[in-house]
């Protein structure tokens, strides 16, 4: 099945539940969360979207990076079963940093070779079309965008989740 990462908008008495877990196991709650709560499925292409926006893999998050903070999170709740949130007041930095993106430079520097070179998740990048897995990375980055915009909106944080 492989690494996944979804994105889900939470309230803040939901999000201040999962922190008070600690320890406990915490993905039966992210599942119903993820049921009931606006969601974004970024399936596998979380680390290829990293890369391309950071020069970095996500493994690797860059600290105080509106564009890594998108991918990955910014505060840590569970290193093991990668668990991490984005509070609300986070969120116009991401949003902007995430508008103010070059598509015009992303795509003259997109490079699949370099991807697999750098061991970038999943590994398909020299299996399938250039044009198609821009298509779909560049795809993922609207859809992340606008996750956020609704999340602003709404006034939700965001959890992200990468297992």
């Amino acid at each position: 099945m492989g690494m996944l990462a979804r994105y889900i908008a939470v309230s803040e008495d939901e999000l201040n539940r999962l922190i008070d877990l600690g320890d406990e196991p915490i993905v039966d709650e992210i599942d119903a969360l993820e049921e009931k709560n606006p969601t974004l499925d970024l399936d596998k292409m979380w680390d290829g979207l990293h890369f391309i926006l950071t020069g970095v893999s996500a493994s690797e998050p860059l600290e105080g990076d509106p564009l890594s903070d998108a991918v990955v999170g910014v505060h840590v709740i569970d290193d093991e079963t990668f668990i991490a949130a984005t509070g609300h007041n986070e969120l116009e930095e991401i949003i902007r940093a995430l508008s103010s993106i070059d598509r015009a430079q992303l795509k003259s520097e997109f490079s699949p070779s370099r991807l697999n070179e750098e061991d970038i998740y999943p590994n398909i990048w020299l299996s399938e079309d250039s044009e198609a897995l821009f298509s779909e990375l560049t795809q993922s980055l609207d859809q992340l965008l606008h996750f956020y915009q609704q999340c602003r909106k709404d006034g939700s944080h965001v959890l992200v989740t990468i297992y």
